[in-house]
């Protein structure tokens, strides 16, 4: 027995309880929970953990750990539940059982799956039925309605990479067979526009109906609604992203530089970082005609009206950034990057990492009216997280290895519904917390339809 002075002096010393708990905010009754934790810094190591899950169920000590802990629990019915730990260090020194930490078990996030024939990078897109429409590698073009269940499929003669637009009953979405496609809701040909080059990204619509879309060889093309093609503009480089229509009918493209042409295809000004970046990313605008974009060089950039830069935000690392800046409430912005981040920028602050996921951010978040952030990361797994960064879910929906850069964005649908294709093939539909947030640009081309065009906040 350890004699009682012994017991004085490890009380007198005792450490503080384990202060950082990373636990999941929401779990369900199939899967198990996961509990991360940190041991504090005054903990002699390796240390064990003793850890209450909130449900009758207490795991007595842990083997002793060098480094944090992990451990899964698995909860049988659904409720509110407080985990609490308490830490041993290597000197026998225990401390108090910790703060506790919720985790709210309902039914399982995942509402279904609908299978494809080839790796979906593309975003799905909705029409204002709820149904959905997405391609795939093959060159499939999908429908389904908001329950899974197939519609319609539509075959091109290249892979579908880029999502659909969908305006007044009609969808458009590219190929990489060179054409842009125009079908009815059912599925039906209305026309096809060669356009002389591979198509991997999705149009944008104006207001009047007018289609516009960037190709790999670098040009900007304006297609009437009809399928003429109206006007093209060249830029300096290859083009890897979609326009983007402003409330003033501005068009802006992404290149070598940021350009901002009108509805007739001439050039208002063109934007560049001074060391000649490249622009992955859309450039997203706003109300008073400025816009946001994102560069390799790991910046976001603000370039107002008249094509010159308002402010620089470095994100943390400066590692490059591939997705569409979004926008939530009171204009604080949402950006992943390569360097494993998703950042967040409030006006007027620094950019801050909100959360590091285990791989590369190359999909678009989008941002509910809930204040929930959903993204996917490329070891394939789709993130729900709160805007103070702590883990709502995840689930994993990839396993294999994605030969693309491209990733499928989510989609927030009105009725909170989540959708996100699969690189292993697949479309996932999601239970979330509400529609769309009511911002600037909420989401992946700024609504469920990928219109990519700015149109003013909706009032309640």
């Amino acid at each position: 027995m350890i004699p009682e002075l012994a017991l004085a002096i490890i009380a007198a010393a005792a450490i503080p309880v384990p202060d950082s708990l990373v636990l999941p905010m929401q779990g369900d009754t199939l899967t198990e929970a996961e509990l991360t934790i940190f041991p504090p810094d005054e903990a002699k190591l390796p240390a064990s953990y003793e850890i209450a899950w909130g449900d009758g169920d207490t795991m007595d000590w842990t083997v002793p750990s060098p480094v944090e802990y992990t451990r899964y629990h698995r909860y049988g019915r659904n409720g509110s539940y407080e985990v609490t730990v308490r830490v041993r260090d290597a000197d026998g020194r225990i401390s108090d059982w910790s703060e506790p930490v919720s985790i709210n078990v309902t039914e399982p996030a995942l509402k279904w799956v609908f299978p494809t024939f080839d790796p979906v990078v593309a975003s799905p897109t909705l029409d204002d039925k709820g149904n959905v429409y997405f391609g795939d590698e093959s060159g499939w073009f999908y429908s389904v309605d908001p329950s899974g269940r197939f519609r319609w499929g539509y075959q091109t003669n290249g892979a579908v990479y880029g999502a659909a637009a969908f305006f007044r009953g009609l969808l458009y979405f590219g190929s990489l067979d060179s054409n842009l496609y125009c079908l009815d809701t059912e599925g039906k040909l209305r026309w096809k526009t060669f356009l002389d080059d591979e198509i991997y990204t999705p149009p944008a619509l104006g207001a009047n109906g007018a289609v516009y879309v960037g190709t790999n060889a670098g040009t900007l093309v304006a297609v009437a609604p009809n399928g003429k093609v109206q006007w093209r503009y060249k830029t300096g480089d290859e083009i890897s992203s979609s326009p983007s229509v402003g409330l003033n009918g501005l068009i802006y493209i992404t290149s070598d530089s940021v350009y901002c042409v009108d509805a007739r295809g001439r050039r208002r000004w063109t934007f560049g970082t001074p060391w000649g970046g490249y622009f992955f990313a859309p450039a997203v605008p706003a109300l008073d005609g400025k816009v946001y974009v994102g560069n390799e060089d790991g910046t976001v950039y603000c370039v107002g009206p008249d094509g010159r830069q308002r402010w620089a935000a470095p994100i943390p690392d400066e590692d490059e950034i591939r997705t569409e800046v979004v926008v939530a409430p009171g204009e604080t912005l949402y950006v992943g990057s390569d360097g494993y981040y998703l950042v967040r920028k409030a006006p007027g602050d620094v950019a801050e990492i909100l959360y590091e996921a285990d791989d590369v951010l190359t999909s678009t978040p989008a941002i509910s009216a809930g204040g929930t952030v959903y993204f996917l990361s490329d070891d394939g797994y789709v993130y729900a997280l709160s805007t103070s960064g702590r883990r709502v879910w995840e689930y994993e929906v990839a396993v294999e290895d994605k030969e693309l850069y491209y990733t499928s964005s989510p989609v927030i649908a009105p009725d909170g519904t989540v959708y996100v294709g699969s690189w292993d093939g697949g479309l996932y539909a999601f239970t979330g917390d509400g529609p769309p947030a009511r911002s600037l640009w909420p989401q992946y081309r700024h609504d469920a339809q990928h219109t990519g065009r700015l149109t003013k906040i909706p009032r309640k």
